[in-house]
């Protein structure tokens, strides 16, 4: 009886764990012993390969959801196939071309892109897409502007380190020069850059509207510090887009899913918490592993690996972005198990680097007049 080297044995076992996962990525089915010795080229018999599914069904890989079906794989099966795209997994270049054209074309407005390049990652993966910025507690301040619109009309402009970019009008019962608004914001600038937005409520209170002298101004810095209290109690740091492409690939009879991906649109602050959890681990991994001129890793986390038992037949794609070797937010792709995995790598991998890259030219701007 012939006997296997066991690294022959071994990287025949892995081969076929892998195309077996591909197939059920690709069509949804779960696959047969006779469809692997059929379409699998892997010169071996029938019976080898329902040994080797046997094998890999008791060591956790694989599973039959029923008794005289094919086999699925399970959450550690979607696991060895992953760390192995990992290890394998490239962009390809028109692709990447293509996100990039795509991302120049929608960012062409500063004002809501982290919005637009959520959605940019539901359209191009076809699944949910998701951009979440540093909470704002942990944000700095990298830019604010006052712009006089009017006599009694200013609009207040803050560019944080993370990209997270707000807006406000503030209509004045008093009038104030142009001249004065434009000095007053200079002066913010010079004390509040790099400074947490969480502080800036009380420090614009002790340092500027105590001691203002001017009644427009007096006013117009009390609606600041009121509009800063309020944006350090909102939660729209999360921009969830293309849960509907969820929607659409629902498996049959899957209310439970259905269910579920409710419960996550009205329970946003938990999803939010995971994603906040996710953003501190991708920091902490990113320093111990990542690679010298990399700054940041993918992570992928499949079904029971996620702390929400809601999301057992889905995966979440995440990487996060930084600016100065500090992570300040994170992108990423929800969907189901049954996804393209080397491409939605690829794809949250490119995006994370351009966020980055546009996120650094923005701190090479001198905004001071």
């Amino acid at each position: 009886m012939r006997v296997l080297k066991p690294e022959v044995a071994q990287d025949r076992k892995e081969k076929i764990l892998n195309w077996v996962v591909y197939n059920y990525v690709s069509t949804g089915r779960p696959v047969s012993s006779e469809a692997i010795a059929e379409e699998g080229k892997f010169n071996v018999s029938s019976a080898t390969i329902r040994n080797i599914l046997k094998e890999l069904e008791e060591t956790g890989y694989l599973y039959q959801p029923h008794t005289s079906g094919g086999r699925i794989p399970s959450d550690k099966g979607y696991r060895y196939y992953v760390d192995n795209v990992f290890r394998m997994q490239r962009l390809a270049a028109n692709e990447k071309e293509r996100l990039e054209n795509e991302y120049d074309r929608r960012i062409e407005q500063l004002d809501g892109f982290l919005k637009h390049t959520s959605k940019m990652l539901a359209d191009t993966s076809k699944w949910a897409g998701f951009v979440m910025s540093a909470d704002t507690d942990l944000d700095s301040v990298k830019r604010l502007d006052l712009l006089s619109m009017g006599p009694k009309s200013v609009l207040s402009v803050i560019f944080a380190h993370s990209g997270l970019i707000k807006h406000a009008a503030f209509t004045l019962e008093r009038g104030v020069e142009k001249s004065a608004v434009k000095a007053l914001s200079v002066r913010l600038n010079r004390r509040l850059k790099d400074l947490p937005i969480s502080d800036l409520p009380q420090l614009i209170f002790k340092e500027f509207l105590v001691k203002e002298k001017d009644k427009g101004l007096e006013e117009l810095l009390k609606k600041l510090v009121d509009y800063f209290r309020g944006l350090a109690k909102s939660d729209e740091s999360l921009y969830l887009e293309g849960l509907s492409r969820i929607y659409s690939n629902l498996e049959d009879g899957n209310v439970e899913d259905l269910r579920n991906i409710a419960r996550l649109l009205e329970e946003k602050d938990r999803f939010s918490g995971m994603l906040r959890e996710r953003l501190r681990d991708c920091a902490t991994k990113t320093k111990a592993i990542c690679a010298p001129g990399k700054r940041h890793i993918v992570d992928v986390t499949i079904g029971s690996e996620n702390s929400m038992k809601e999301f057992k037949n889905f995966s979440l794609v995440s990487s996060s972005y930084c600016i100065n070797d500090k992570a300040v937010g994170l992108v990423g792709i929800l969907g189901y198990k049954r996804m393209e995995y080397p491409r939605m790598i690829s794809l949250v991998d490119t995006v994370s680097s351009m966020m980055e890259d546009m996120l650094g030219e923005w701190e090479k701007v001198d905004f001071e007049e």
